[in-house]
């Protein structure tokens, strides 16, 4: 199979939108910028409270930090993270009249938001094509062959060439999730729908005496979202 029907293949048994794709273009950078190294069910679960708090990129933007902090507290870095999003919701405010950005160079001007960031907001709340390559991304990419690369930003050039316009957007929508259940550290190689394509050389083909218990977690992280995800949805309304 080529990469291209490989990811066809992919989209059809990773249907949903990403996690964090819930929401206005404000909620989406918002959760996005905090999910630097923090899962997505954490940012799932404080989301709600959160936006009740602070409804608005306006009201976020005049909220002091401890405040902000005081809702976001149980993720990791959140300190960081606290300035970060009362510097962006500010910039947002001042530069671009209220409205989150629908441009790459713009996206990456706001405090907190690299490219990965930008890219995923371009896709989920813009309908821009763009590849958002995470750690995830990179990983598997680099094992299935598709690309040679040492380094996330390489990996997005390659695959930015290799792959049509009309596919960019699947690439973390597929990946990021796959990436989490099968294509991990260590590959759960003995239950990869790609295991045939894929270039890696220590494949880990022999399931564990825990296989059983390892599926239903995966399906159960894969509900767990859904389950999150709706109920933030119902909030927002």
């Amino acid at each position: 199979m080529t990469p291209i029907s490989s990811l066809q293949s992919l989209s059809l048994l990773y249907p949903d939108s990403g996690a964090l794709h819930v929401g206005t273009p404000y909620h989406m950078i918002v959760m996005v910028a905090l999910s630097a190294r923090t899962r997505d069910e954490q940012i799932l679960k404080l989301a709600p409270k959160f936006f009740e708090t602070f409804p608005t990129v306006h009201v976020l933007a005049a909220a002091s930090i401890a405040e902000i902090t005081d809702r976001i507290n149980t993720i990791g870095m959140y300190k960081q993270k606290a300035k970060h999003l009362s510097a962006m919701a500010q910039m947002i405010v001042k530069d671009f009249d209220g409205e989150v950005p629908r441009s790459m160079n713009d996206l990456v001007r706001l405090p907190g938001v690299g490219r990965k960031t930008a890219s995923v907001i371009l896709v989920s709340a813009f309908g821009v094509p763009a590849i958002a390559v995470d750690t995830h991304v990179h990983r598997v990419v680099n094992r299935l062959g598709w690309v040679k690369e040492k380094t996330v930003e390489a990996t997005e050039r390659a695959l930015l060439r290799l792959l049509p316009e009309s596919m960019y957007a699947i690439v973390n929508r597929v990946f990021v999730p796959f990436g989490r259940t099968i294509c991990i550290a260590t590959p759960r190689c003995w239950t990869c729908p790609l295991v045939n394509e894929c270039a890696f050389a220590k494949k880990n083909l022999v399931p564990p005496s825990n296989y059983e218990m390892i599926m239903q977690k995966i399906q159960s992280m894969r509900d767990g979202i859904r389950t999150l995800k709706t109920a933030l949805e119902q909030s927002l309304r």
